[in-house]
């Protein structure tokens, strides 16, 4: 049987592009199934859900009673549309970032496919400004606006007032600051193992390259 040298090789290639465009999918999967939705969807504990605790600490302070049904309803919403509006940010990453690994030039035998810190420069900016205004957003619409929901009529409106205040004032504050940098640091852990990840493949790569004698055939 006749092989064609040439040609096992440019599939070797383009298996290999193929490895990586997967590994790309799967970490971008994993940093927005997982590690992102992790700091948004509803924790474990009560005690651990912040805009929830945060509520009930201004009640207990001006002595009043919350409807507990519709302020998780009012979070519940927040959470699940920030989290479908992230979904939808996948694939900004995972078209990026594989537009280096199918247009990386690979002119000599022992030539890798590399990605560098400064690759996810652009997509990144991209991605967390989205994510900031859909938090923003999705903070605004279903909990600030919403606040008086959870009040009895009876209710003096200066509490009211004050309450709303407080929490617009952590929300906007606080709230969103730590949880942008959390983003940020879960981002940043994922495309460092993306990086080392695309070490690895191209260790294999190359190894195969190297070592199987089928591309030795003349």
């Amino acid at each position: 049987m006749m092989y064609d040298v040439q040609s096992l090789k440019d599939n070797h290639v383009s298996n290999y592009r193929k490895a990586l465009v997967e590994t790309i999918n799967n970490n971008t999967n994993a940093l927005f199934d997982e590690d992102i939705s992790s700091l948004i969807k509803k924790p474990p504990l009560d005690s651990m859900d912040l805009i929830k605790s945060k509520f009930l600490d201004l009640a207990k302070k001006n002595k009043i009673v919350l409807n507990a049904d519709v302020l998780t309803g009012m979070v519940d919403r927040y959470r699940d549309k920030c989290l479908d509006a992230f979904d939808k940010l996948k694939d900004i990453r995972i078209a990026e970032l594989s537009k280096i690994v199918n247009n990386y030039s690979l002119e000599k035998d022992a030539d890798v496919i590399k990605i560098n810190k400064k690759d996810f420069n652009l997509v990144n900016k991209k991605i967390k400004s989205e994510m900031k205004e859909i938090i923003k957003l999705n903070l605004s619409q279903e909990i600030i606006t919403k606040i008086d929901g959870l009040f009895s009529e009876n209710i003096d409106p200066s509490i009211v007032k004050k309450i709303t205040g407080d929490v617009s004032k952590y929300i906007n504050g606080n709230y969103q600051r730590q949880l942008l940098e959390n983003i940020d640091f879960k981002i940043l852990v994922k495309d460092t193992i993306l990086i080392n990840s695309f070490k690895e493949q191209s260790e294999r790569y190359l190894f195969t390259l190297e070592n199987s004698r089928i591309f030795d055939i003349e």
